[in-house]
């Protein structure tokens, strides 16, 4: 297995810029918001070319800031909601989540008539 190291100076300069444009931390791409509005997060290769930055450094920097971002509390949550989506769509074809949406539509449908 290989080890990949980052300077500390390089990880405190970039740090902030990687998470903001990382798809770690979303702003502005709730579902609610018009497509046009939306602004999905970058990839690590988009970041390294914005940055001008080799994409294990961005990689490297991303996840190591994700660590210190959010708390074990935060990472447990995501694991609980990934493994209910996994179960739901194992069972169902579907996710919970995108079930909740179909359920919503054939409201509409049922009203609309």
């Amino acid at each position: 297995m290989s080890f990949f190291f980052v300077e500390p100076e390089v990880y405190k300069k970039y740090k902030d810029w990687v998470l903001a444009m990382s798809q770690s931390i979303q702003v502005n791409y709730v579902e609610h918001l018009a497509p046009e509005k939306r602004k999905p997060g970058y990839s690590d290769k988009q970041i390294a070319e914005a940055l001008g930055l080799d994409m294990r450094v961005v990689r490297e920097i991303r996840c190591v800031g994700e660590r210190e971002f959010y708390d074990i509390d935060e990472w447990e949550k995501a694991t609980e909601f990934k493994e209910r989506q996994c179960r739901a769509y194992a069972e169902r074809g579907v996710a919970s989540a995108t079930g909740k949406y179909f359920a919503a539509k054939k409201v509409k449908k049922v009203e609309k008539k």
